[in-house]
This record gives C-alpha cells, structure tokens and sequence, in this order.
C-alpha cells in the first residue's frame, strides 16, 4: 500500500474513532507508519484526505462521454452512462466510502467542501459535453446528471440490494418517466 492510500486509511480510522475535529494530522502520520513531513507531501491539511482533490471522479466521466461521443444520444443519458461507467470505484471501496461519508455529514465545514467539490464536478462534465453540444444544453445535462448521480448515491448507501449503477439508471428512468415527456 502506497503512503498515501495508508494515510487516508488512518485518517478515515481515526475520523471514524475521535472524530474529525479531534484527530491530528500527527496522529493520522503517526498510525500510517509515516512522517508528518510525509503527510504533507500528499496533503495540503487533513481535509485533503477525504476528498478527490484530482478530480478523478470527473476525469473518469469526462473520458467516458469523450469516448462516447460517436454514439448519437441525448446529453443527459450520455453524462448518467458516464457515471455508470465508474460506478465500480464505489462498489469495490464501499466501507470506505460509507465511512467518508458519514465522516462529511457530521462536519459542516466537509459539507460545504463537498458542495464545492460537485461543483467541479458538474464543470468537467459541462466541459467534456461542450466538445459536442451546446453549451447552455451541456451546463444544464451536466447539472442534472451530477444530482441523478447524487441521489442514486443516497439510494445506494441505504440499501445493499442494488449497486450504485442500478441506481444511477433507475434514477434517470425516473426523470425520463416523470420529467421528460409530461403533456
């Protein structure tokens, strides 16, 4: 395990024991094996451990619609098939990834980077459908998209009977059923 995957896995230990605002960056370096110096060489403060601060997420989506983009289909279904596509991230960290969650619900400064986070989100993947449609038509898919995914996530993380991508197409099912074609 890579220093920097040993530091998120204390930090989240630690957050989940003590609690975020109680857990010091010298005792995450500390349980992780590694240096403080360490630690900041993969972090700017501890917060950086809870977040994708690569954008790997929106990367990963963006790649997808890129790839994608020879199949004629609406922006919105192209967007959601992307967050399908890295879907498997989530199943295959899934303790993790509770774990990180309800380490950000219980803080409200994680909450508020957690929205800023969605908000680069939704930009990478306004810009990545941009290439292709227009650009008012790309913001307003790449909105819809991040909060399908969003609410598929919710779904997810209550229920083990379906995976996140089940959940990401049964969500966008229900826009396309209820939103979509309405007289």
């Amino acid at each position: 395990m890579k220093s920097k995957e040993k530091l998120q896995a204390a930090a989240t230990k630690l957050f989940m024991e003590k609690g975020y605002e109680h857990t010091t960056v010298q005792e995450i370096a500390s349980l992780a094996g590694v240096t403080e110096r360490t630690f900041f060489r993969q972090f700017k403060d501890k917060s950086d451990v809870l977040f994708d601060t690569n954008n790997e997420l929106g990367q990963g989506v963006s790649a997808f619609i890129t790839d994608k983009f020879e199949v004629e289909q609406k922006p919105l279904k192209l967007a959601v098939e992307g967050f399908v596509s890295i879907s498997e991230f989530f199943e295959g960290s899934r303790e993790r990834v509770l774990a990180r969650n309800q380490i950000i619900q219980s803080n409200p400064d994680l909450q508020e980077r957690e929205l800023l986070k969605g908000q680069v989100l939704i930009a990478s993947v306004t810009n990545s459908l941009s290439a292709k449609y227009d650009s008012d038509v790309s913001e307003l898919a790449a909105r819809f998209a991040v909060e399908i995914f969003h609410m598929a996530f919710i779904k997810w993380i209550n229920s083990t009977e379906k995976g996140l991508a089940e959940h990401l197409l049964t969500v966008y099912e229900l826009y396309e059923n209820s939103f979509c074609c309405v007289d």
